[in-house]
């Protein structure tokens, strides 16, 4: 038995029940707190964490006093030296290895989904995604499809390609759950979280045909009706040009130009019509209306380039928002 410190200074304050618990739990070690904290709720386990951020450090003597029963078991081997981060670092490990029965099953339910449609998705689908990925990723990701299946997708592949994961497919070892867990969760995101994924990417399209002249968008567009249908028609419903913010709610301009600078917005309505000025100004707050309607009244001699970048970012304003939900922007239709 290691000899017991003589001059132990205590803890600086009583510890808490939560604290004494996760001094507790690292005295076990890790393989015998996992199984304790299978049975610790959600909100227990919450309790325990944050208890880590206030915690002191604990000595081998201090340990003792909280399990008196325990001395003699506790006393052996090398000093105990309690450290918070110790604790938090273990309920966080053993919480991501057993999570609570309920999270476990929504998970497996919600694997078993993404690997379903993802095995579902035509050959070429997912050869481009396959492509787009690391090779071992795309090894794991053909294993996980079965060999019929992967053998068809393995066809699409250069000879090389095919050789390197072929290789990789066969130097396959046992994968962590975490590591399983992550590529089923970016599966997921890059394949399937569409509503997220897509508008991210609407905005950006309808940005840049924006900036197109009308004639180059409405080819653009064609094409990918062509194509991607659906997507095409997500990107006209965005396309919006400065002159049709006319055609906004009262709601939907006030929302807007509050975040939106009065020299932006000066410089912008630069050379707009009467009816334009008038709509972007209502929307503005009385003390900033009465200071753009000066600016306009008397006119800078602003540069055309200044004019259109002030325009292009309230454009841009418009997409992001709508895209937010924060507002609704009219159809083309409409």
């Amino acid at each position: 038995m290691m000899p017991r410190e003589q001059h132990s200074m205590g803890p600086s304050r009583p510890l808490t029940g939560a604290e004494k618990v996760g001094v507790l739990l690292l005295a076990l070690g890790k393989e015998r707190a996992s199984g304790l904290l299978k049975k610790f709720n959600p909100e227990e386990l919450n309790i325990i964490v944050r208890s880590t951020e206030v915690m002191p450090t604990i000595s081998a003597s201090e340990l003792e006093g909280i399990v008196e029963e325990f001395e003699g078991q506790l006393g052996l081997g090398t000093p105990f030296v309690g450290r918070p981060e110790d604790v938090k670092r273990l309920v966080t490990d053993v919480i991501s290895e057993n999570k609570s029965t309920s999270d476990a099953d929504d998970a497996f339910v919600t694997r078993q989904d993404v690997w379903g449609r993802f095995g579902a998705l035509p050959d070429d689908v997912v050869h481009g995604f396959l492509k787009t990925q690391s090779p071992q990723i795309a090894a794991y990701y053909l294993d996980r499809l079965g060999s019929e299946r992967a053998s068809s997708i393995l066809k699409s592949f250069s000879p090389a390609e095919r050789n390197e994961l072929m290789n990789r497919i066969l130097s396959l070892g046992q994968v962590a759950p975490q590591i399983v867990e992550a590529l089923e969760t970016s599966l997921h995101e890059e394949l399937f979280d569409n509503d997220r994924r897509s508008s991210d990417k609407h905005v950006t399209m309808a940005g840049i045909l924006n900036n197109m002249d009308k004639e180059e968008s409405a080819d653009v567009l064609r094409y990918l009706a062509s194509i991607k249908p659906k997507d095409a028609e997500a990107i006209r419903k965005m396309l919006f040009k400065f002159e049709d913010l006319v055609k906004l709610s009262a709601k939907a301009m006030t929302v807007l130009m509050d975040g939106v600078p009065v020299e932006r917005t000066v410089i912008a309505l630069q050379g707009a019509n009467v009816e334009l000025q008038g709509k972007v100004l209502a929307a503005l707050s009385p003390r900033a209306r009465r200071m753009a309607e000066a600016e306009l009244q008397s006119p800078a001699n602003v540069a055309a380039r200044d004019i259109t970048d002030a325009r292009r970012a309230i454009v841009d304003s418009v997409l992001r928002l709508s895209a937010e939900g924060a507002i609704e922007v009219p159809s083309q239709a409409d």
